[in-house]
C-alpha cells in the first residue's frame, strides 16, 4: 500500500466509540478493557465503528488493542482456537460495519496490536519497564498469534500501537517479516517531546526502523496516546528524510498515573495550523486516541478537508 499526498483520517478511541451503547463503567473495569465486547456485545462494536465511518474516517481500527490468546482464555473462558477465532472476528466486524454503511469512499481496516504492558493493567505501556526483565522469547510467543490471526483475517494494515520501547518494536517487526506481504504502521508511546516512554529518543527509533529493511513493510511510523503539545517537538526532532508519520493524540487531558484517571485540566484542541505544520513534516495519518469520540473525529475530518490535501 502506498500513501498518496493527502492526509488520511484514522478513527478515534474504541472505548469512546462504544460509550453510547454500553455500560461504560463495567467496560472500563473489565480486565480486557473493551476487547471482551467482541464476544459479549458485537452490536455495540459495530455501531461504534459505524459512527466513525459517518464521521469521515478513512481507517477503522479493530477492537483488539487488549486482545490476546491468554487474556481470552483467562477472562472469557475460551480455549486457544476460540480465542484465536475471536481475534479474527474483529476484522469481520469491521468489514460488516463498512458494508452496512455503504459509503462511496475507500475505508481500510487497521489491525490493532497493543503492547504487552497493557495486559499487565498497571500503566506499563507508559514506561516499558517490563522489557528490562522479561524473557524476550515469551514476548514473541505472546504477540505472534495475535498478529497471525489479524493477518489471516485480512487486515489492510497492521497497527502496532502505544509501543513503549525499541526492543518490543523490534520483536513486533521481526514477527511482521514472517508475513512479507503485510503492511504495518508502528506507533510509539512517548513520555515527552523527545523520548519514547522507555527512554530511547524518538528520532533514533525512527531512524532505526525507517532506514532499513523494515521500511519495506512499514507505511508510517509515529506516536499515539500523548498530549498534542508533544507532537511538534517529536516530529521536528527527526532528521531522517522522507518519513511518513502517523500520530493520534489523546482528546482529553493527560493520564495521571498516581490517580489512575485523566487530568482534564490540560485539554488541547488540535487546530488547522497544527495540522499544516505536521503535514509539512510528513504527517500522513492522523486521528484520535483516548477520549476522542466520533464528534471529534468529524471535527478533524473538517480540518483535514480544509487543508485541501
Amino acid at each position: 500500500m502506498i500513501l498518496s499526498n493527502k492526509m488520511y483520517l484514522l478513527d478515534g478511541s474504541f472505548i469512546s466509540g462504544v460509550t453510547p451503547y454500553v455500560d461504560i463503567d463495567s467496560v472500563m473495569k473489565h480486565p480486557l478493557w473493551g476487547s471482551h465486547l467482541l464476544l459479549n456485545n458485537e452490536d455495540a462494536v459495530i455501531r461504534g465503528h459505524k459512527d466513525y465511518i459517518k464521521a469521515g474516517a478513512d481507517f477503522l481500527t479493530t477492537i483488539t488493542y487488549q486482545a490476546s490468546i491468554r487474556g481470552f482464555q483467562k477472562y472469557l473462558d475460551l480455549d486457544y482456537d476460540q480465542s484465536y477465532e475471536l481475534i479474527k472476528r474483529s476484522v469481520i466486524i469491521c468489514r460488516q460495519a463498512i458494508t452496512e454503511e455503504n459509503v462511496e469512499r475507500n475505508i481500510q481496516i487497521m489491525g490493532s496490536v497493543g503492547p504487552y504492558g497493557a495486559s499487565l493493567r498497571d500503566c506499563s505501556e507508559y514506561n516499558g519497564n517490563y522489557i528490562d526483565t522479561m524473557n524476550l522469547k515469551e514476548l514473541y510467543d505472546w504477540h505472534k498469534p495475535r498478529i497471525q490471526a489479524l493477518v489471516e483475517a485480512g487486515v489492510d494494515v497492521m497497527l502496532f500501537e502505544t509501543i513503549p520501547s525499541v526492543i518490543e518494536a523490534t520483536i513486533l517487526l521481526n514477527i511482521l517479516t514472517e508475513f512479507p506481504n503485510q503492511k504495518a504502521c508502528l506507533s510509539f508511546s512517548c513520555k515527552d517531546g523527545n523520548h519514547l516512554s522507555h527512554g530511547e529518543t524518538f528520532s533514533s527509533a525512527v531512524e532505526m526502523f525507517w532506514s532499513n529493511d523494515y521500511c519495506k513493510q512499514l507505511i508510517a511510523i509515529g506516536m499515539n496516546c500523548l498530549h498534542p503539545k508533544f507532537i511538534t517537538p517529536l516530529l521536528m526532532s527527526v532528521k531522517t528524510k522522507n518519513v511518513n508519520f502517523i500520530t493520534y493524540p489523546n482528546g482529553g487531558g493527560i493520564w495521571d498515573i498516581t490517580k489512575n484517571c485523566y487530568d482534564d485540566t490540560q485539554i488541547y484542541k488540535v487546530s488547522i495550523d497544527d495540522l499544516n505544520i505536521w503535514n509539512k513534516k510528513g504527517l500522513k495519518i492522523f486521528g484520535g486516541c483516548c477520549k476522542t469520540d466520533a464528534i471529534e473525529i468529524a471535527r478533524l475530518r473538517s480540518l483535514i478537508d480544509d487543508l485541501h490535501l
